[in-house]
């Protein structure tokens, strides 16, 4: 309506014309708001009958808790409310905890599947939440990449030595098909600081922190990413003789130039820290943090949840 009578046919003039730009101005607003709104419903759908799974896995916990004499606490503890018999001997004791133990932890499997499903369903909604609506979100988009619902899902369902053994098998790859030595993964980064590599040792390392969230993947491509650009540098100023295989043929077939390495290489003579008293602005913009970020990001967003069990079938 607004398009097609906002500004009436028979004006004419500077007036007119500027009228119609602001029409048209509003009307690429609305349709962009539509377009969001129909995105965000899309989601809200998709999420409903995810939901009503989540109930009735849910309802079918607690019945089953009360039914064994169990009570789930808020924070999905599962705690024994059953008065033990009175036992004529002791292998009679030991096979009914034994007994209890297994039915408890039946019900706190069946509690991490509803967490990891609601975590998926976070993730869907997430998903449909429209660009411009959240500056930290649309941040994070750009910049980091997001998990898909089934990524997250699946990494809800892990346990913290899964998530480490499919870091581990990722880094391991990455490594041989960068040409980077790793000499150790070191769980030892705190605070803000998501992980870093190590060029004196070459060692990555990571926030253990970080590890119940799928955005540490990001972390692993964005570091090892790191150990590449160094190794690029390196390889580029490798001295052969006409006769040899230059080492930098590797990284121009992934689409590496020697260019990007000198600048790489000049960066890391300069590199801006805000523990040197640089900017956080200077330290997220410089070169070798924006390939690193960009490797972190389009793994992570074509990460797949039948990659994570790729790996964590390879890690074993």
């Amino acid at each position: 309506e607004l398009e097609a009578n906002g500004v009436a046919k028979s004006w004419t003039g500077a007036a007119a014309d500027a009228a119609r730009g602001h029409r048209d101005t509003l009307v690429k607003q609305l349709s962009g708001h539509i377009t969001g709104k129909q995105q965000m419903q899309k989601a809200l759908y998709a999420a409903e009958p995810e939901v009503e799974a989540i109930e009735r896995l849910v309802a079918g916990i607690l019945d089953r808790a009360k039914t064994n004499e169990f009570t789930v606490g808020d924070d999905g503890s599962v705690t024994s409310t059953a008065t033990p018999p009175t036992f004529k001997s002791r292998f009679e004791a030991e096979e009914w905890s034994s007994s209890r133990q297994f039915v408890a932890q039946e019900i706190a499997d069946d509690i991490t599947d509803a967490l990891a499903k609601a975590a998926g369903v976070d993730q869907i909604l997430t998903d449909g939440i429209p660009t411009g609506t959240d500056k930290d979100l649309d941040h994070t988009r750009d910049e980091r990449g997001l998990a898909s619902p089934e990524v997250t899902e699946r990494w809800a369902q892990l346990t913290d030595a899964e998530r480490k053994a499919i870091i581990d098998q990722k880094i391991e790859e990455l490594a041989e098909e960068y040409g980077v030595d790793v000499e150790d993964i070191v769980w030892d980064a705190q605070g803000s600081t998501n992980g870093y590599w190590s060029e004196d040792d070459h060692t990555v390392h990571l926030n253990p922190g970080n590890v119940d969230n799928p955005d540490i993947l990001h972390t692993v491509a964005h570091e090892m990413r790191h150990g590449r650009q160094y190794e690029a540098i390196e390889d580029n100023n490798d001295f052969q003789f006409w006769w040899e295989d230059d080492p930098f043929d590797e990284h121009k077939e992934d689409g590496i130039t020697e260019e990007q390495a000198e600048d790489w290489e000049e960066n890391f003579d300069d590199y801006k820290s805000t523990d040197n008293g640089d900017t956080y602005e200077e330290y997220y913009n410089q070169p070798v943090e924006a390939d690193a970020r960009k490797s972190g990001r389009e793994y992570l967003d074509n990460l797949t949840a039948a990659e994570l069990d790729r790996l964590l079938k390879e890690s074993k």
